[in-house]
Formats: structure tokens, sequence, C-alpha cells
């Protein structure tokens, strides 16, 4: 188990499959396959104040104080158990909720000359939503559109390789967490059923962030990672 890490890169392989999963949303433009986000990437999300609209981000939050955008890759995940405490989430957390779309995302085991990464995913391959906080950076004319997403402690599956995971909303979660109360909204912070998750090791191509290919979601042996 790697405890450093968090979720920092995941997939979004069939992304006119969102509207289909959650009707609620609008997808008004084409968007591309994508199979390893990596942090400083675009996302696809819908902000509490975008009526419903599926719109990208920019992963790695800035938040509206910060001096340099240069902060963002050190804000690409934020603890559920802090949000309220931290200077670089309280404020998101009582106005800019957002969900992110997903259909995977990786997290690695193994030495470092040796790293594994294992797939994980929901409802065998549907797309899901994560839990997430946005910010806008910059003057109001061409201001950068950031977010992070909310971590929590691991449910048995993640915690074969990590003691966290992404936040993943249930159908019943999304509206509190985009809309309701804060309290109501953090209540929705909780590791994600076991019993509808799966992971399975992939390439180790995937090491590398410039490796976005449709091989990042097949599953392979156990002997293929060997170097």
């Amino acid at each position: 188990m790697q405890p450093a890490l968090m979720c920092a890169r995941f997939s979004l392989a069939s992304p006119g499959r969102i509207v289909d999963r959650y009707p609620q949303f609008r997808l008004r433009r084409t968007v591309e396959r994508r199979y390893n986000i990596a942090p400083t990437q675009d996302v696809l999300a819908v902000r509490n104040d975008a009526a419903g609209e599926i719109a990208p981000l920019r992963w790695g939050l800035v938040p509206a104080w910060a001096q340099d955008p240069a902060i963002g890759p050190k804000l690409i995940n934020a603890r559920a158990e802090t949000l309220a405490e931290r200077p670089a989430f309280s404020d998101a957390l009582q106005h800019r909720r957002c969900v992110i779309f997903a259909d995977g995302f990786y997290e690695w085991s193994g030495s470092k000359k040796h790293r594994r990464p294992h797939r994980f995913v929901v409802d065998c391959g549907e797309p899901f939503a994560f839990a997430g906080l946005y910010e806008r950076w910059g003057s109001a004319a061409d201001a950068l559109e950031t977010c992070t997403i909310v971590t929590c402690a691991a449910n048995p599956v993640c915690a074969t390789v990590h003691d966290r995971m992404p936040v993943i909303l249930g159908d019943d979660a999304i509206e509190p967490w985009l809309d309701g109360a804060v309290d109501d909204a953090v209540g929705t912070l909780v590791p994600f059923a076991s019993s509808r998750m799966t992971s399975f090791l992939v390439t180790p191509e995937l090491n590398r962030v410039s490796f976005d290919d449709p091989r990042s979601l097949e599953p392979i042996a156990e002997e293929a990672t060997l170097f």
C-alpha cells in the first residue's frame, strides 16, 4: 500500500454516456475520449451555479487568493475530513461545489521502480461522479476555472492498494452535494459501496502521463507487470 498517494489519474472513455447515466445534466459539446486524465488537464464537471451544464474545469485548484496559479498541482485532492478547516477549501465548500465525471480511476502498488497501476470501476464501467470543489482565479474576463477531487477513507476494495479513495457520489447524494446546506453536503462524503466496485491490474504503460490509450482500460495478468 502507498498511503502518500491519492487520486491522481482517472478516465472518461465514454463521455457521451454521461447524459444517459445522468439525464439531469446537459452536454452541449463534442468531447474526446480520455483514458489517462492527469492533473493540470481539463476534466468534465457540473458546477453548482451552472444549471446542470457540463463544462470543462482544469484539474488542480487555484484559490482566488493565490498569488500564482502554480499552486494548482498541489491541490488536486482535498480531504473530506478537513474541508471546513483548510483555507484553500473552506470557502469553496460553502459556495462552489461541483461533480466531476469519470468511468474509472487508477492507483498504484509496488516500489517506485516497479509501480503497478490498478484500475477501479463502478458497476462494470458505468460513468460516475466524484465530489469536487471549484474556484475562479484572475480577472472576470479571462478567469482560470479549476477544481479538486474530494477524498475519503478507502472502502475494502480500494484499501487493498491505498488507504484513501475519491468520494464517489451515489445518485441520491448528487443533489445534496451540489445544492444542499453544508452539513448535508458533508454528510455525502463517505466511502462508496464496495459491492458496486471492482479493480484489476492494467498495463504499466499507464505510468507515463503521455500514455492516453484504450489499453489503459484492459485487465492484464499479474505476470505481465514484471520487468
